[in-house]
């Protein structure tokens, strides 16, 4: 687990970044299947602001992990050819839609708009959460180099920002009119979908990591040493996936809500622990 503590400020930026990431997606389709009144879409504006701050604070912590900032920006050079490059223009692209819907929400002009910013933001944060897992897909690290982390960025998107959608609703006191229609089966969805794959990914790629070694380390002792991190995730993203349906059923009021935002961030966390720790070159360890 010692390679997972080290990648800490990538574990964050990739926790952090899926859960208000995904928020977008929710409140889309909240936006999509529920009317609400002016009143509440004001109040919905306001809280918007607190998952793009939990993204810019994953995105501050991703700075964290190069030993000189100053470089990120020659990251763009590999754009096309360097998945880095890539998850980092999609990044930014995400960012300036995120930036801009929320910005014109606490302004109160998005009017018209609504439908057309937020949807484009969901579209995008969808698109980031993908390259957040192609970004991990190196030949030299047989562990990483399959469709399971792809599969775990989307699933953590999905659970988390259902989680964090619901929690916005909640607490703009527009969870109860949003959830008496479409939206609730939508809430539920994205949140079992989520799970589905967040977890599935988790258990395909942990299991997988046995058999992978190399001439210093063997996976099945990588996978041995993560089995704490593993165990707590699993525990972690199911409790929250529980927790979003029940605040769709109109169960456990705002707390239910809080609690699944918790429980999601610790989850994810935990699986990017995980993920980290079962990093296996083919040549060398690390």
């Amino acid at each position: 687990m010692a390679t997972a503590f080290h990648e800490l400020p990538l574990a964050l930026f990739t926790t952090l970044a899926s859960i208000g990431a995904g928020a977008f997606i929710s409140l889309a389709a909240a936006f999509f299947t529920a009317k609400f009144s002016d009143g509440q879409l004001a109040r919905i504006d306001k809280l918007t602001l607190v998952p793009a701050i939990v993204v810019v604070v994953g995105f501050i912590a991703a700075f964290f992990h190069l030993a000189n900032p100053m470089a990120a920006f020659g990251v763009f050079g590999g754009l096309g050819r360097s998945p880095m490059s890539n998850e980092l223009a999609v990044a930014m692209l995400f960012a300036v839609a995120m930036a801009t819907y929320v910005i014109m929400g606490l302004a109160g002009k998005l009017g018209g708009a609504r439908k057309g910013l937020v949807c484009a933001t969901a579209v995008l944060a969808v698109l980031f959460a993908v390259f957040m897992g192609l970004a991990y897909g190196m030949a030299t690290i047989p562990t990483w180099s399959t469709p399971w982390p792809v599969a775990q960025m989307i699933g953590y998107a999905l659970l988390g920002g259902a989680a964090m959608g619901a929690c916005v609703l909640a607490f703009s006191d527009a969870l109860d009119a949003a959830v008496d229609g479409t939206f609730k089966s939508a809430l539920i969805a994205f949140a079992v979908i989520g799970a589905v794959l967040a977890v599935a990914g988790l258990a395909l790629m942990y299991s997988g990591a046995g058999s992978v070694s190399n001439a210093f380390v063997a996976g099945t002792d990588l996978a041995a040493g993560a089995s704490g991190a593993f165990y707590v995730a699993v525990a972690c993203l199911v409790l929250a996936c529980a927790a979003v349906i029940a605040a769709a059923l109109g169960k456990g009021g705002n707390a239910a809500s809080a609690i699944a935002v918790i429980l999601a961030f610790a989850g994810i966390l935990a699986g990017r622990f995980v993920f980290y720790a079962l990093q296996i070159s083919v040549g060398i360890s690390f």
